[in-house]
């Protein structure tokens, strides 16, 4: 009897830490599944912005329990977006979140009430021709200017719309086209530089940019 009650002492002590075990496991795959969320930036990153502005922050994870000293935020995976309507005035911001904080200064000014405009210039502009596709495939790039900082989204499609597969983006007050190799522009064809974008306060227009290519010398 002695020998069976032993025996089943050892048995329960032995469940017992391989019960223990599994929990600190599973503590840890629980942490696993909550990094450590960082500050990676904010647009605009400072100075000036309207009083009906939006300011845009990124992270590298998403954040939790995210909350701002003015203005209300809302997070969208790793991003969260604050709108006001802002006072005009300094603009100490701080935004904390579970893991940090960051403070952030701006200028709030009369609100924005115009459309973003695009520049007439850059790499190439609405209606150009005869344009040297040789001379961009060399550059490697295609670039349009806006009047103001935007975000937003652009491609470089063919005049059907089937997109040529160039590398788009948009920061500060420039669009931006980066040649993919095998890619490049061809004679004599019709490009166009579509995408929507959008300012600050929202308010957003839709990009058409049609150029020609010139014929073979």
């Amino acid at each position: 009897m002695a020998k069976l009650f032993r025996n089943l002492t050892l048995l329960l002590t032995g469940l017992l830490v391989l019960s223990l075990i599994a929990g600190c496991g599973a503590d840890e795959e629980d942490e696993a599944e909550t990094p450590i969320a960082n500050f990676v930036s904010a647009n605009p990153p400072s100075g000036e912005i309207a009083a009906n502005g939006t300011i845009t922050v990124t992270f590298d994870n998403a954040p939790t329990d995210v909350r701002v000293s003015v203005g209300t935020v809302t997070v969208v995976g790793r991003t969260a977006t604050i709108v006001g309507p802002f006072i005009l005035g300094p603009l100490p911001l701080t935004i904390t979140w579970a893991d940090g904080n960051q403070a952030l200064n701006y200028t709030v000014n009369n609100p924005d009430c115009c459309e973003p405009v695009l520049i007439v210039g850059g790499t190439v502009k609405d209606g150009d021709t005869d344009v040297d596709p040789e001379a961009i495939n060399r550059d490697g790039v295609i670039e349009i200017e806006f009047t103001e900082v935007v975000t937003g989204n652009i491609t470089l499609q063919t005049e059907g719309g089937d997109n040529v597969g160039w590398l788009g983006k948009v920061e500060g007050n420039k669009g931006t086209l980066e040649l993919v190799k095998g890619r490049e522009l061809q004679n004599e064809t019709t490009y166009v530089i579509r995408g929507k974008i959008q300012d600050a306060a929202g308010n957003a227009i839709d990009v058409s940019v049609t150029f020609v290519t010139k014929g073979k010398e």
